[in-house]
């Protein structure tokens, strides 16, 4: 017997699998970030004389990472998922900052 089914897949389908894929890597990177930023965010307060010199440059990127990656969340671009992670990595380098 033939499996005579057949599989269409549309062009918007094959669209929004890529800008998931897309987003899903940004939140990847936004979260390597934040935790490279939590590494030397802790360091300077030890004193640290690199990550001294490092913390402000990484503060402002992680912000204007967050603020794109929200950006994207405002314009209903993100999934439901995306957002929770969003908001996860967001909950970690907040409570980074209180300990």
């Amino acid at each position: 017997m033939e499996n005579n089914d057949t599989i269409f897949i549309t062009i918007e389908e094959i669209k929004n699998d890529l800008k998931t894929a897309k987003w899903t890597t940004r939140l990847d990177d936004y979260n390597n970030y934040v935790k490279e930023y939590i590494k030397h965010y802790k360091k300077s307060l030890k004193g640290n004389p690199i990550s001294l010199a490092k913390y402000p440059y990484m503060k402002i990127k992680s912000e204007l990472l967050a603020e794109r990656i929200k950006n994207a969340e405002d314009k209903s671009v993100l999934t439901k998922k995306q957002i929770k992670r969003f908001l996860k990595i967001n909950t970690k380098l907040e409570s980074a900052s209180y300990e």
